[in-house]
């Protein structure tokens, strides 16, 4: 009995994706409101659905700390056996993330995700969420910290589309000017709340601290995440028909650019030992890029955007590798 229920329970972070994903697919009632011009339909029902699974979340994890003794995270880690399940992790993943995509233009899965790694950490292994990130000490601290990177990064983007179609167009540039789209923006609590704990908890969180723990370097475990995190966005780039969209600007902007964003994300959790700056930055990041759009010759858009997303490339490596001395400003210590 006791070896069918540990069977049982090993799989339950499984079921739970997969089941959570179906309701949101199947129940979306075709309710939906008119959204950015990227993002032309927001539906409704899977945003009910994620904040009726967040609460339900929460109690679960209440309950299986009130009935579980957990651990600390201590000893040596299998890197191995984290390798192995880091890549059931992805493939599981795969499926809905690509039908969420096909559908809604919108990855929905990620409440179902949170179901996954939170019930791995807390009631496969009996680990506390705190072992992976997800602290209360120097909250409002970590909160400031991911919105000053976020904001460096909003203000970086924002000056290099004015200069950019400045050089393309010159005056003609101002002759149409448009301030992002608000329904973009609103999108803000989702993307911190779901994207952003959902991502962070599973990349940053889970395997990049046991890989820490296996006795992998910063920059191995560093490189061995944003890698996988890259390819877990090339869902976006296959169509419903299995074509890929291979324009050249929309895959460095959609997915190769994940990867320096993934190493500044890495550089935030090393170094203030949290998660929060980096759900922050997450969410800002998402729901945000820049706060202004000039004219550009549409003759030149593919030149313009080709030339944006590779200097955003470089310039997401920059705020990487800027990180260490933003978090000295905020009196961080170095993590041991």
């Amino acid at each position: 009995m006791n070896e069918k229920y540990d069977k049982f329970i090993k799989i339950t972070p499984y079921l739970l994706y997969f089941g959570l994903c179906a309701i949101i697919l199947i129940f979306d009632f075709n309710i939906w409101i008119q959204g950015s011009e990227e993002y032309p339909r927001f539906y409704i029902m899977p945003i009910v659905f994620s904040i009726i699974f967040y609460i339900v979340l929460l109690y679960l994890i209440h309950l299986i700390k009130s009935k579980k003794e957990l651990k600390r995270l201590e000893g040596d880690i299998d890197f191995r056996k984290t390798v192995i399940l880091f890549a059931v992790f992805m493939a599981v993943l795969w499926v809905p993330r690509q039908f969420m995509i096909w559908k809604f233009g919108i990855t929905f899965e990620k409440l179902p995700l949170l179901y996954m790694v939170t019930t791995q950490i807390i009631l496969v292994e009996g680990f506390y969420l705190s072992e992976f990130g997800l602290k209360r000490e120097n909250l409002g601290k970590n909160i400031l910290l991911g919105c000053v990177v976020a904001l460096i990064n909003i203000v970086i983007f924002t000056l290099l589309h004015i200069v950019l179609s400045f050089s393309f167009s010159g005056t003609d540039a101002f002759s149409h000017i448009e301030i992002f789209e608000l329904s973009q923006f609103i999108t803000f609590p989702y993307q911190v709340l779901a994207v952003g704990v959902a991502e962070e908890l599973i990349f940053r969180g889970y395997f990049f601290t046991k890989m820490r723990k296996a006795g992998k370097s910063f920059w191995y475990a560093t490189i061995f995440t944003s890698v996988v995190f890259t390819i877990f966005h090339i869902p976006w780039l296959i169509n419903a028909d299995l074509s890929f969209n291979l324009y050249l600007p929309y895959i460095i902007g959609k997915v190769i650019n994940t990867f320096p964003f993934a190493i500044v994300c890495c550089f935030l959790y090393e170094r203030t030992n949290s998660l929060v700056a980096p759900i922050v930055y997450h969410g800002f990041s998402n729901s945000l890029s820049t706060i202004i759009y000039l004219y550009v010759d549409p003759n030149l858009i593919f030149l313009f955007e080709l030339i944006l997303s590779i200097t955003g490339f470089f310039i997401l490596l920059v705020i990487a590798f800027l990180i260490p001395k933003i978090v000295a400003w905020f009196n961080y210590k170095e993590s041991a």
